[in-house]
């Protein structure tokens, strides 16, 4: 895993109504990255204030350009759609999510650092102390132990806005509706591991409270929820089926009642009536779950991937599509993907790998090595554009590079100095416009992460064909 040792941290935090404590929120945020010696940047995202809070966050922007992202919504959407607008905007390996109360201290981002760096992939803030109405401490006292209980993520605090991510679970995890207090039972589902430390928890400032009640009614529908989704997402049948199987026993129990003969005929009748509702219910709902089942079959042969944490004997571990990573000797045989090399591929041809991560640069360099390609890996744009010689006919570049060079940047770069190499633009954003505009740039192809092997190849060997028609 990666540790919090280096790299860019991002703090997103949702804004509505707090004008007068983001001057401070900023301030102290700053200082204390100044103090750790971290580079940052803070996004904020307002979401439909109604005081002067975007006027606050234009002018932090403004003095701050380089630390500052901001965006606006035109109404009132709620936290989960300014964490999730945050999520994706984030550049961070670490993401930090905040309240704009000033109620989280900044003081407490090293605790949270050191306890991500001891191998888990979410730290959620504990409130022990809180400086709240009584009647708001105690519904949430009740609801987190539920939650807890039910979901089976032994949390004391699951709403606490200050949080710490690796930024993969930011950008997995999915946030909608009032999803955030689910934020850690949602990446549990993933196999993210969460733990928690005590924060200090500071009276409110300015301003007040947006919560209500309600809330706490609608954290109820959220926890049924996500309790289906940790238990039947992947099976949805054994839900709907064990519903369906209920009715049909109940049904077929009441038909028999409903023959007895020493039953009256207007017991009879009732009890016959409800035979029939229970028999006749179980056929929609074995429906359904037959249904949900096609509908998940589909997803699962397209898109799905076991889920990966990290590779130790990444070679043969990949090769035999292995759902555990276990150590295996260096003279083990290694069995083929049987992936089909076609004409066209040259043996010993240099290939780039350039990807700030290492994870994913190791899978592309076992593609790309099965096919007897020689491969050489860069972690940012300047050591791509240091890397690139002779030897390399094609580059496969991701877009979002950490540094000074970009990806864009960095395709910009090589395509100035190095016409004749072919660049493939393997990347994670999805938008039409972003391919274009790499396409227009110079790329010869783009393929979106995770990207398949047989694809990758291909596209691999058009490249180099390109290059060499070119130079004959």
């Amino acid at each position: 895993m990666q540790t919090s040792a280096h790299g860019l941290i991002s703090f997103v935090i949702p804004v509505k109504d707090e004008e007068d404590s983001l001057h401070e929120l900023y301030e102290r945020i700053a200082a204390e990255m100044h103090r750790l010696q971290r580079t940052f940047e803070v996004i904020f995202i307002d979401d439909g204030s109604e005081d002067q809070s975007w006027r606050v966050i234009d002018e932090i922007a403004k003095a701050h350009p380089e630390q500052v992202l901001a965006c606006r919504f035109r109404k009132n959407s709620g936290k989960a759609d300014a964490l999730a607008a945050g999520f994706r905007a984030a550049r961070g390996e670490i993401v930090f999510t905040l309240d704009a109360d000033l109620q989280d201290d900044p003081k407490e981002i090293e605790r949270f650092l050191a306890k991500l760096d001891e191998g888990y992939d979410l730290i959620s803030g504990w409130k022990k102390a809180r400086h709240d109405p009584w009647h708001k401490v105690l519904p949430s006292r009740v609801f987190n132990l539920m939650v807890s209980k039910v979901l089976g993520v032994k949390l004391h605090d699951h709403n606490c806005g200050f949080k710490c991510y690796r930024a993969e679970v930011a950008k997995k995890v999915s946030v909608y509706g009032e999803m955030h207090r689910m934020i850690p039972s949602l990446a549990s589902i993933e196999g993210y591991r969460s733990a928690e430390i005590e924060v200090e928890h500071h009276a409110r400032k300015f301003g007040q409270s947006k919560y209500g009640l309600k809330r706490f009614f609608r954290g109820f529908m959220d926890m049924q929820t996500v309790y289906f989704l940790k238990n039947y997402r992947e099976r949805p049948l054994h839900f709907f089926g064990g519903q369906a199987a209920v009715c049909l026993g109940l049904g077929t129990l009441l038909l028999a009642v409903a023959l007895l003969p020493w039953l009256g005929p207007v017991a009879s009748a009732r009890v016959l009536t409800a035979a029939q509702i229970f028999l006749i219910g179980s056929v929609p709902l074995a429906a359904i779950g037959f249904l949900a089942e096609m509908i998940l079959r589909g997803h699962v042969d397209k898109e799905r991937r076991p889920p990966i944490a990290e590779v130790l004997s990444a070679r043969d571990f990949l090769r035999a599509g292995q759902t555990q990573c276990l150590p295996v000797k260096p003279d083990a045989p290694r069995p083929s993907l049987g992936w089909n090399r076609g004409s066209g591929m040259t043996s010993g041809q240099g290939v780039l790998v350039v990807d700030d991560d290492p994870v994913t640069r190791r899978i592309l360099r076992l593609h790309l090595e099965e096919a007897s390609y020689r491969v050489e890996e860069a972690a940012n744009g300047a050591d791509a554009l240091a890397k690139i010689g002779d030897s390399i006919s094609v580059v496969l570049l991701d877009l979002n590079l950490e540094g000074q060079n970009d990806g864009v940047d960095c395709l910009r770069q090589i395509r100035k100095r190095h016409s004749d190499v072919g660049i493939i633009i393997v990347s994670g954003q999805e938008e039409v416009e972003t391919a274009v505009q790499t396409m227009k740039m110079g790329a010869f192809d783009y393929i979106l992460k995770p990207a398949k092997a047989e694809l990758l190849l291909r596209a691999v060997r058009r490249a180099i064909r390109t290059r060499e028609m070119a130079a004959a």
